[in-house]
């Protein structure tokens, strides 16, 4: 089993070879990839707005926000 440390250093590892990418990229890349992640990111917003349901803290079950280190 993977310990926290674990994760975070390859969370740490994953989020610099992204940049790395990203770096690389022309700018018609670029432009396109933030085109892409904000199709996701709207998705993601409408999809639970339309469940109905809003996403409540899993600590305080505050549906207004989620506090740091609550999730």
């Amino acid at each position: 089993m993977s310990s926290n440390k674990d994760i975070v250093e390859q969370k740490a590892r994953v989020n610099l070879m992204v940049l790395q990418r990203v770096k690389e990229m022309g700018i018609a890349k670029k432009r396109e990839l933030l085109e892409r992640l904000g199709v996701l990111i709207a998705k993601k917003i409408t999809g639970s707005t339309l469940a109905g349901k809003p996403k409540r803290c899993s600590r305080c079950e505050s549906a207004d926000f989620w506090r740091k280190g609550h999730v």
